[in-house]
């Protein structure tokens, strides 16, 4: 049979409690992705002198990492699919990275976030790491914490791999940096209410709050700190800060100064990400998520050029080809040096006026840093 489409699988969280970072992250960017792709004509694969198009078969993993499991390899196996994205969560990575990697897939990561991956990566070489990691985000935050002398500081954070990973990442480093740690506590996936943890870190009147935290617990932070009027100097939160569901539940005034994981926005000076913005407005009628959106773009993007300077399907050579190609995304450009890109806009960022400004690194600040964040405004 003449091949005449691209199939590419996704196993990912349609329903449970990481189906709102999987949608707003991932889903709507990867169908984004396919209609932009096919409205040219699809990706040309140069051995079989032709563009085809792509076709996106997306299974529903139920949030589950074993379900999850068993359809990337009915993806592989069953369905015979060209190449694999997904899944969201960083313990999905996990249980996903070898498994691919078993079955011989090029798959470049997304949503995974975790130092562990420095070990585990060059374990598995057909697995890319296209997301700015712990050691990004946490230093840049450690910087932030030096650069405003704060010296005493709350961190909290979901009993989940990205919150354990992150919180046991930057609470040592504050402490070699004198800063006094005066919480450290996690809290459980989907917690209901956290004011009692909350109430505990008002008493002790510290300078910056940094929860790193999942979608629906960085609403729930936000929403009891202002009850509570818990208001740090810093707030910094983990994700979800970034997502348009954040900023249209609170409004700007409430989110104002709040800062999270990301970052970028419509001000970032990368060819092609303005027009992109205004796409994805134009098709979900919401502003894209700050932190992972490009991200999601971008990996398909590296994927689809894979493929396009291989010229070929094969498994071998686009692996290859990611691993010593750069690729022009809405990132920048984006190269993998031992499995891992090195290009970012942005590492945190911070609401002001309406826009998820990039405020770390330095180098890369669409604007400076408001610091105090201004008081919760009495509704």
């Amino acid at each position: 049979l003449a091949k005449d489409k691209i199939r590419i699988g996704c196993a990912i969280s349609l329903s449970g409690p990481y189906a709102p970072g999987a949608k707003v992250t991932q889903i709507e960017n990867y169908e984004l992705w396919v209609e932009d792709v096919n409205a040219k004509g699809g990706i040309y694969v140069k051995e079989l002198g032709k563009r085809l198009p792509v076709e996106l078969l997306m299974y529903d993993d139920k949030s589950d990492v074993g379900t999850m499991i068993r359809l990337v390899e009915k993806l592989i196996l069953d369905d015979k699919v060209d190449l694999l994205i997904g899944p969201w969560g960083t313990a999905m990575h996990f249980a996903a990275i070898p498994v691919v990697n078993k079955h011989k897939m090029p798959f470049v990561a997304l949503s995974i976030d975790s130092e562990k991956l420095r070990e585990l990566i060059p374990k598995y070489p057909y697995a890319f790491v296209i997301l700015n990691q712990p050691r990004d985000k946490g230093n840049d935050l450690i910087e932030l914490v030096k650069e405003f002398g704060i010296k005493r500081v709350a961190i909290i954070y979901v009993a989940d791999l990205h919150g354990i990973e992150m919180a046991g990442y930057v609470a040592p480093r504050l402490g070699a940096e004198g800063v006094d740690v005066v919480v450290h506590k996690s809290y459980p996936l989907e917690a209901k209410d956290l004011s009692p943890l909350l109430k505990s870190i008002k008493a002790q009147d510290v300078e910056a709050l940094i929860g790193f935290s999942y979608p629906g617990d960085t609403m729930l932070i936000t929403e009891q700190a202002k009850v509570l009027d818990l208001n740090p100097k810093l707030f910094y939160l983990g994700v979800g800060v970034a997502h348009p569901a954040y900023k249209s539940k609170f409004g700007n005034k409430v989110v104002e100064g709040v800062m999270g994981h990301g970052a970028w926005n419509a001000k970032v000076r990368i060819p092609g990400v303005k027009e992109y913005v205004e796409r994805y407005m134009k098709k979900y009628n919401h502003e894209p998520d700050w932190w992972g959106g490009i991200f999601a773009y971008s990996q398909c993007m590296v994927l689809q050029q894979a493929i396009e300077k291989a010229g070929t399907l094969n498994h071998e050579r686009i692996r290859e080809t990611i691993a010593k190609e750069t690729f022009p995304t809405l990132l920048g450009n984006v190269k993998f040096v031992d499995g891992f890109n090195v290009e970012f806009p942005g590492n945190i960022g911070q609401w002001q006026k309406g826009v998820f400004e990039v405020v770390m690194p330095k180098d890369k600040r669409t604007a400076q840093p408001l610091f105090p964040k201004p008081p919760w405004p009495k509704d």
